[in-house]
C-alpha cells in the first residue's frame, strides 16, 4: 500500500455477475463434486501411499476452477483506481481488470470481508459507500490510513503512513464501532496489510524506505496481539500482502510474488504489464474466511465429520477407491463434500512400434495406421486406445487411420492409452523408392546374358544370377528372382531356378529385383542361343600373364578372370615353381588368388606355373611372371 497522510475514503464494492455491482455470496452451497487423481506405474500392484495434506491442497485448488466459493484469486488495487484480479496464482495465473473508477484518486489498498464485500481506500477527503443503486456518502472520519485488512472475525485492521500503531475496528452499517489500538510496534510504519494464515498474523512493516520487513504475529482466538518475530526483509515497496487458500503473497508496484515461509524465499508469480499504473494493494478472495478440510474414507464419515484420516494413507482397495474431502466454512459451519476418485493403473504393455513402409509409386501412398496398433498390442484382452499425431502436433488434430503420406519419410507419434495411463511412441512412415534397374529391353535391342557354363556332359547352361549386377544399377545386394512371363514376375508366382538350360534359340527371362523393404521392380533380359552346346567349356575365361604383388592394389593377386561362377565354384587352381614344387592350391571362386608367397615367405621374381581344373576334368595350364 502506498503511504499517504490524507483523509481516507473507503468504498465498499459489491460485485459478481454484474461487474462491481452485486455482492458475492459468502455461504457454501451444499453440493457434491467429483474429482479424480490418476496414478500410473510400469508394473504396480494397485496400491499407493498418499499424503493427505497434498490431497487436500489439490482438492481446494482444483475445485475453485468450477466453484466460485473456492476460487483461488488475488485482487489488486492500482494507482489509476483500477481493480484487477489474478486467477489461479499458484498454478496458471491470469490477469483481468475487474473495474475502473475514472475520476477517483489512487486506490492505495484493497480488503475483503467474510461477506466478500470489497473495500478500497482512495486519497480523497471522505468515506463513501458505492452500491448498486445509489452513491450515498458515509463519513467514517478515518485519517491517514494507508493499509487495511479483515481477519476471519471481520475485524478491520488499519495501518497509517505516519504512525507505528495499528487500529482494529469493525464496520456496522454506515459506522465504525469498537475501534481500539490493536498494537503499537513503536518503530516504523505500516508497509501494507495484516493477513491471517494458519492462525498467525503476517504484517508488512516499513522501517525505512528500502527496508520492508515481514512480521509474524502470534494472536489468540480473538485475534488479539500476543507477540511477534521479524522473519526478514521483503522486496522493496511491498505495499500489499494477501493470504489465499493456504498461501502468502506480496505485491509491489511491478509484480505479485509468492512468499515461501519454509525457507523465506520469494517466487515471482506475474508482472504488472503497465508500469505507469502501479500496483498498490492486494487481498485474497478468501482472506477473511477460514476453510477447514478433512478427508474421510466413507461419505457418512464426511457428512458427520468423523474418522478423518491424516498424514500418510495407503488405499485399501487395489486399483480404484474413493475418498471424501469435507470443506467447511469455520465461521458458518456450511460445508461441501468432494468425492475424490483415486485410480492406480499401469502404463500400457505394448511392443515398440515398427516403421511402416510402403513402396513409392507415381502417387503418394496411403498408410493403414491400424497395422501399427495391431503390431504393438501384446495382449488382445487389454483395452487400449491408439491415437496418431504428427510428431510436432501431439494431442492436436488426430490423424485418420488411413493416412496419406506427404514425404519420403515422416515421423508419426502414437499415443497409447490404458485407462488414463498413456505413453507416447514415435515411428516412421516411409515411402521407399523402388529399386532402380535397367529398362525393359526388346528382341531388336536385347539385354543379353552371354556367360556360359558347362555341366559334366559338356551341356551349356546359364546361371541367371550372372546378369543381376547388370540389371541392378544401384545395388548388387538386392535379391533377384526369375520368371518366364511378366505376369508371373508381377505376381511373384512360378519362379524358375537361377540355373537354366536353354531349350529355345532365344529365350526372354523376366527378373524381379527386391530390396530389404520388399519393394520391387521388374525388368527382362535374353539368353544367348550360342550356349545350347559348346565344345569349349573354358569359353569366356581368361588367365593373366603376370602379377605385381607390391600392395598397391593393382595386380596384387593372380586368379582366373571372367567365366561362370558355377564353373569357378567347382574348380581348383594350383601354383607351381619352375621345379614343379606345388606352392598353393585354392578355389578361384572363394579365394582372392595367389599373392606371390609360399607359406608367408615372399618369392623372387621369376616364372611360375598354374594348373586350372574343372569338376569335369577339363584342364588349363600356363605360366605366370611375378614382377615386383
Amino acid at each position: 500500500m502506498k503511504i499517504n497522510s490524507y483523509i481516507i475514503f473507503i468504498i465498499i464494492l459489491f460485485f459478481a455477475n454484474h461487474i462491481c455491482a452485486q455482492k458475492l455470496e459468502s455461504t457454501i452451497e451444499k453440493t457434491t463434486k467429483n474429482l479424480e487423481i490418476s496414478l500410473c506405474f510400469e508394473n504396480g500392484d494397485g496400491f499407493f501411499e498418499f499424503n493427505i495434506d497434498e490431497i487436500e491442497e489439490y482438492v481446494i485448488q482444483t475445485i475453485g476452477v468450477e466453484n466460485d466459493n473456492f476460487k483461488e484469486q488475488i485482487l489488486i488495487s492500482t494507482r489509476l483506481s483500477d481493480i484487477h484480479y489474478i486467477n489461479n496464482p499458484s498454478q496458471n495465473p491470469t490477469l483481468t481488470t475487474l473495474c475502473n473508477f475514472d475520476g477517483f484518486s489512487s486506490f492505495t489498498d484493497i480488503a475483503i470481508n467474510s461477506k466478500k464485500e470489497i473495500f478500497v481506500c482512495p486519497n480523497i477527503t471522505a468515506i463513501s459507500n458505492i452500491c448498486e443503486t445509489n452513491n450515498i456518502q458515509y463519513d467514517y472520519s478515518l485519517f491517514g490510513v494507508n493499509s487495511m485488512s479483515f481477519d476471519d472475525l471481520d475485524n478491520l485492521y488499519l495501518g497509517f503512513g505516519t504512525e507505528s500503531f495499528v487500529i482494529r475496528t469493525q464496520i456496522s452499517g454506515t459506522q465504525t464501532i469498537n475501534s481500539e489500538m490493536w498494537h503499537d510496534f513503536k518503530v516504523g510504519t505500516a508497509g501494507g496489510d495484516f493477513v491471517l494464515l494458519d492462525n498467525k498474523m503476517y504484517v508488512s512493516w516499513k522501517l525505512a524506505n528500502d527496508n520492508y520487513r515481514l512480521y509474524k504475529v502470534t494472536v489468540n482466538a480473538k485475534r488479539e496481539y500476543i507477540s511477534h518475530i521479524d522473519l526478514g526483509k521483503l522486496p522493496n515497496e511491498t505495499y500489499g500482502l494477501a493470504s489465499e487458500l493456504g498461501k502468502l503473497y506480496g505485491v509491489t508496484p511491478t509484480k505479485l510474488f509468492k512468499i515461501n515461509l519454509a525457507d523465506f524465499t520469494f517466487t515471482d508469480i506475474i508482472e504488472n504489464p503497465n508500469p505507469e499504473n502501479e500496483w498498490y494493494g492486494a487481498t485474497g478472495l478468501h482472506e477473511a474466511i477460514t476453510f477447514k478440510l478433512s478427508t474421510h474414507v466413507t461419505i457418512n464419515d464426511a457428512e458427520t465429520n468423523t474418522k478423518a484420516i491424516k498424514g500418510n494413507w495407503r488405499n485399501t482397495i487395489a486399483g480404484e477407491q474413493n475418498l471424501y474431502v469435507r470443506i467447511e466454512n469455520s465461521l458458518t459451519g456450511d460445508y461441501d463434500i468432494v468425492i475424490l476418485n483415486l485410480k492406480i493403473s499401469n502404463y500400457p504393455n505394448v511392443n515398440e512400434p515398427e516403421d511402416l513402409i510402403l513402396c513409392a509409386d507415381n502417387s503418394l501412398n496411403i498408410f493403414n495406421l491400424d497395422e501399427i496398433s495391431a503390431q504393438m498390442q501384446i495382449n488382445s484382452s487389454d483395452k487400449l486406445t491408439f491415437t496418431y499425431f504428427k510428431q510436432y502436433n501431439v494431442d492436436k488434430d488426430p490423424l485418420p487411420k488411413l493416412y496419406q503420406s506427404i514425404a519420403s519419410s515422416q515421423t508419426i507419434t502414437v499415443k497409447v492409452d490404458n485407462d488414463n495411463c498413456e505413453k507416447y511412441y514415435n515411428f516412421k512412415l516411409i515411402n521407399n523408392e523402388k529399386p532402380v534397374i535397367s529398362a525393359i529391353s526388346t528382341k531388336e535391342f536385347p539385354t543379353l546374358l552371354e556367360t556360359c557354363n558347362f555341366d559334366k556332359d559338356n551341356n551349356g547352361f546359364f546361371n541367371l544370377d550372372d546378369i543381376k549386377s547388370d540389371i541392378s544399377l544401384e545395388d548388387e545386394n538386392l535379391n533377384a528372382s526369375y520368371y518366364l512371363s511378366s505376369f508371373d514376375a508381377e505376381n511373384d508366382i512360378n519362379k524358375i531356378s537361377n540355373i537354366y538350360f536353354l531349350e529355345n534359340t532365344l529365350q526372354e527371362i523376366f527378373i524381379r529385383v527386391t530390396d530389404s523393404f520388399g519393394c520391387f521392380s521388374i525388368s527382362n533380359f535374353f539368353l544367348s542361343e550360342e550356349c545350347l552346346k559348346n565344345e569349349n567349356p573354358l569359353l569366356y575365361f581368361s588367365f593373366p600373364k603376370f602379377i605385381t604383388p607390391n600392395n598397391d592394389g593393382v595386380n596384387d593377386y593372380w586368379n582366373v578372370i571372367g567365366g561362370s561362377d558355377e564353373v569357378k565354384k567347382e574348380s581348383t587352381v594350383s601354383i607351381f615353381d619352375r621345379y614343379g614344387k606345388k606352392l598353393v592350391t585354392f578355389n578361384p571362386y572363394s579365394n582372392k588368388g595367389w599373392d606371390g608367397t609360399y607359406e608367408g615367405i615372399i618369392l623372387p621374381e621369376t616364372d611360375y606355373w598354374y594348373l586350372f581344373i574343372t569338376n569335369t576334368g577339363i584342364k588349363k595350364t600356363g605360366h605366370i611372371s611375378v614382377k615386383r
